[in-house]
């Protein structure tokens, strides 16, 4: 899956939680991705440094960790007409 695909998949699956007003942490997300928390926490630092999500940092581990994650108005825009 190239990252781009990752980007979308992570973004999909938090704007769903985020429409359902169930907000994700590294953990939910990536057990709703099949992924392990290290790949999860770098397609998140890679969401989070093009202001795509927003959430509140923890000192979880692998960092970084984030709680109360939303899906920014850049977020929406990058999915496109498909949300």
């Amino acid at each position: 899956m190239s990252t781009e695909q990752q980007l979308t998949a992570a973004l999909r699956v938090l704007l769903a939680a985020d429409d359902g007003d169930t907000p994700l942490d590294n953990q939910l997300l990536a057990a709703a991705l099949g992924w392990d928390l290290e790949e999860t926490a770098t397609c998140l630092q890679a969401l989070k440094d093009r202001s795509l999500i927003w959430g509140v940092r923890g000192s979880g581990k692998p960092g970084p960790w984030y709680s109360e994650l939303e899906v920014t108005v850049q977020g929406r825009r990058f999915l496109g007409p498909c949300v």
